[in-house]
């Protein structure tokens, strides 16, 4: 093979092994912050949850 195809070859592989791991390293990023926008949901919840259920053990609320 003419050592000119090859390095072209290899070039072109290079860059699908870059663009792969480009989106993929996207793919992450974007996992990553889902999942703490998820949490921050869970916890806001939990707080909420946890400062009505003592507010009501306190008596402060109406139990319904």
């Amino acid at each position: 093979m003419n050592k000119r195809i090859r390095k072209k070859q290899e070039k072109q592989r290079k860059q699908l092994e870059m663009k792969w791991l480009l989106e993929t390293a996207n793919a992450i990023d974007a996992a990553i912050q889902e999942y703490w926008r998820w949490r921050e949901e869970m916890e806001r919840r939990y707080v909420e949850f946890y400062a009505e259920e003592i507010a009501r053990r306190m008596g402060l609320v109406p139990k319904q």
